[in-house]
């Protein structure tokens, strides 16, 4: 197939809602000021950064990644990673779909756990490959099916995709999951594409497992400036493996496809990963107010709406109990110029037809909030809902 002959989903509907009033979909950190990012560099005494930040060559940055930017970024993983097991691409995207292009050739079988990020899916189809899709459950807290998982592979699969933290739920896959995948790709010698681009935005920091990149040599994690620092526009995403024969065909698929990127957005990475802990926690704080405004939200409107609460990240995947499927009550939303991400964004099976998801990590969050429930007041008698 060509590249682009799939509608990317969300990005269509973005398009026609540029200027839209509520943005309850939002699932990426409340974006960061460049100003407040130099002044936290300034606090850490990280003045070094921002001399070279105010005076760096706008030459070509190395192909996959300067060399100061990729050991930061190794600090992030544990001793089997360093700074030649990381490959840097122009934003988490680029580095999802070269990845697919680098490893899957034509007739190659891959398996995807889905509802998930369209591109996951999309990149596996322009490499030539075939794929099966294995849905999580919401009756199972949206853990993968690792016997479903299991009974797909086929001879010729090499590949298995799937999002951890996930999103649109929010869940986390637990640790007994993670090591059944892991014995999966070892004992079938196949790849483990995690996308992890919501690490670090766990509710609860002890409920972090090691990233799949860690855990064997057939991991392959991808991560990005955007979600949890709130720095999407230093286009800056990266992917980790500890093969060296993976990451040699990921740096000549890099040169191929985007060769180098801007060497400001590299020092203005290795700002926010000296000052981590400080920028989670700024975006916790947001996602964690949030969170308590949705939960009494939902308690409380539990005839209508349905709901894991969220282990991590800044999506929720929202059951609508009312007469209507969840895309119909997307476009009625939109109307009313509130935006979620209706179920056909996300491709979803028949079962998952009546979610839809919402975004919690910036701060105009509770404005969107007290519009839905607007909304949602307005409505409910004549589906079929009165209030009590």
């Amino acid at each position: 197939m060509h590249l682009l002959d799939s509608p990317i989903r969300s990005d269509e509907l973005l398009v026609e809602t540029f200027d839209i009033k509520h943005r309850f979909y939002a699932s990426s950190a409340e974006p960061m000021e460049h100003k407040e990012l130099i002044a936290i560099a300034r606090e850490n005494g990280d003045d070094d950064l921002i001399d070279l930040y105010n005076d760096h060559s706008l030459g070509y940055a190395e192909n996959g990644g300067s060399p100061d930017l990729r050991a930061e970024l190794a600090k992030l993983y544990g001793e089997n990673i360093s700074a030649k097991n990381i490959v840097v691409f122009p934003g988490a995207q680029t580095g999802m779909t070269v990845t697919t292009q680098a490893i899957l050739h034509k007739g190659d079988h891959a398996i995807v756990v889905t509802p998930s990020y369209q591109s996951l899916e999309e990149g596996i189809k322009y490499a030539g490959a075939n794929f099966t899709r294995i849905a999580l459950c919401p009756d199972n807290d949206w853990q993968p099916d690792i016997a479903a998982i299991e009974a797909a592979i086929k001879p010729n699969t090499k590949y298995i995709v799937f999002n951890d933290p996930h999103n649109p739920s929010g869940s986390l896959m637990s640790e007994e999951s993670k090591q059944a995948l892991k014995a999966l790709g070892e004992q079938h010698d196949i790849i483990l594409f995690a996308d992890e681009v919501y690490r670090l935005l766990e509710l609860n920091p002890s409920d972090r497992s090691p990233s799949m990149a860690d855990m064997t040599d057939k991991g392959i994690a991808l991560g990005t400036m955007a979600k949890p620092f709130g720095c999407g526009g230093m286009c800056i995403g990266w992917v980790v493996c500890q093969d060296k024969i993976i990451i040699e065909k990921l740096l000549k698929a890099q040169h191929l496809f985007a060769v180098c990127f801007s060497r400001a957005g590299e020092i203005q990475a290795m700002m926010a990963l000296r000052s981590k802990d400080k920028l989670v926690e700024r975006n916790m704080k947001v996602i964690k107010e949030n969170l308590v405004l949705l939960d009494d939200f939902f308690n409380e409107y539990s005839d209508l709406f349905e709901w894991m609460l969220p282990q991590a990240g800044g999506t929720g995947f929202v059951k609508f109990k009312g007469p209507m499927t969840a895309d119909e009550l997307a476009a009625e939303l939109l109307q009313n110029e509130i935006l979620v991400f209706p179920s056909y964004v996300f491709d979803c099976d028949d079962d998952l037809k009546q979610y839809f998801r919402i975004g919690f990590s910036r701060r105009t969050m509770p404005a969107s909030l007290d519009a839905f429930k607007e909304f949602v007041d307005e409505r409910r008698a004549q589906w079929g809902f009165p209030a009590n």
